[in-house]
């Protein structure tokens, strides 16, 4: 299949140079914005077209096949790296490209490893490939996965960064917290050692946490739980749209919600780790007042689309900015107990819905708060894990 795609390009050459301009242009522009953020040189857009031409057509492009250790061995320079023979190397394997071997100057990976249950040091061994990788080379990089395998290293990268926040903070003293549903549907302790790292959620202060990747289900489906939604949330809300509830009534709110959607595969949304993410941060408050209760801000009649202006599925439809703007409200609420913004959107089918109203939850964590890693799923029994 690879050796097709550079075929079809080498003819593009001659026989449909639109097609070929189109491609390179919209790749040039797609890195361009990298290394603007970055503030690097950026050649002109013709010398890259120029620099394309000439790899198609004088054959700079190399694709080799990996497919044993004995290959490896034959392919390895000096410093243990992969041999870069040619201008543009294409480098086709299963595992044994990712166990351990550095490539360097690599700045694009297709990875399509899906295993049942993911482990951090299986995953992060198969990123040393990349090597410890320059600012210049990382802002040209480009990693293509399925949702539900970005997702799954979503996770983990989440977890990694929780974990070295908390050490570089304290430590021990900083701590961070692992919890789990037992049988009885309880939130109690989980061993850290037994958890499945695609299957955690990770809570530091004032993070989000909303479902994305969603669609909702057909408009006849869903009025009569949009009706509910709407007296629900509108009712008692102050003129800014605020008001505290209770946990009983944000956990069955949040519940109606997900009852309205379905979900691309790989984007399902964990209704569990979201819910009880929600019970432990109301319920383990500092302030007993405020104990076993949800602050919510409602917002009506946003436009949004399901897809971004990049191609992926859209992930904010909170506003952050202005001293109105509901992330910035949340997150000042957000001091002891969590705050859930709910957004009704109008769901239009100009901007890829199904036409009909509902409401999009977001979940601020309180800035009082240790890291916590909830795990929806373990390797062992609950007892077990106590």
């Amino acid at each position: 299949m690879v050796t097709a795609f550079v075929e079809q390009l080498i003819e593009s050459t001659d026989i449909d140079k639109v097609y070929l301009n189109s491609l390179i242009e919209s790749s040039f522009f797609n890195l361009k914005n990298s290394l603007v953020l970055l503030k690097l040189q950026v050649p002109t857009l013709e010398t890259v077209t120029a620099g394309v031409y000439e790899a198609l057509e004088e054959g700079f492009i190399m694709i080799t096949k990996v497919n044993s250790e004995r290959q490896v061995e034959e392919l390895l320079d000096e410093k243990g790296q992969l041999k870069l023979t040619n201008p543009i190397n294409i480098f086709i394997g299963g595992q044994i490209l990712d166990r351990g071997i550095t490539i360097d100057n690599l700045i694009g990976f297709y990875y399509g490893r899906r295993p049942n249950k993911f482990q951090q040091d299986t995953v992060l061994q198969h990123s040393r490939m990349y090597g410890n990788r320059k600012l210049e080379d990382l802002a040209v990089t480009r990693f293509y996965t399925t949702g539900d395998i970005y997702q799954a290293m979503k996770s983990i990268h989440e977890f990694d960064s929780a974990l070295r926040e908390a050490f570089e903070k304290g430590g021990h003293e900083e701590g961070i917290v692992f919890i789990q549903k037992d049988e009885e549907n309880r939130i109690v302790p989980c061993s850290p050692n037994k958890i499945l790292l695609s299957t955690i959620t990770s809570l530091r202060p004032h993070k989000r946490i909303l479902p994305i990747g969603f669609q909702t289900k057909y408009k006849s489906y869903i009025t009569k739980t949009l009706n509910l939604l709407d007296a629900e949330i509108l009712s008692g809300i102050d003129k800014d749209g605020v008001r505290l509830i209770e946990l009983s009534k944000a956990k069955k709110i949040t519940n109606l919600i997900d009852s309205m959607f379905v979900y691309d595969s790989g984007y399902e949304w964990n209704k569990e780790a979201f819910s009880a993410s929600l019970e432990y941060l109301s319920l383990n408050s500092a302030s007993k007042e405020l104990a076993g209760k949800v602050w919510i801000v409602a917002r009506k009649d946003r436009e949004i689309k399901r897809i971004d202006s990049v191609g992926r599925y859209e992930d904010a439809p909170d506003t952050p900015k202005g001293e109105k703007g509901e992330t910035r409200v949340g997150r000042e609420l957000a001091e002891n107990i969590p705050t859930l913004i709910l957004l009704r959107q109008k769901g239009l089918e100009q901007d890829g819905w199904m036409g009909s109203p509902f409401w999009w939850p977001v979940l601020i964590v309180p800035r009082q708060t240790k890291t916590v890693i909830f795990a929806s799923d373990v390797s062992i029994t609950t007892q077990e894990a106590l």
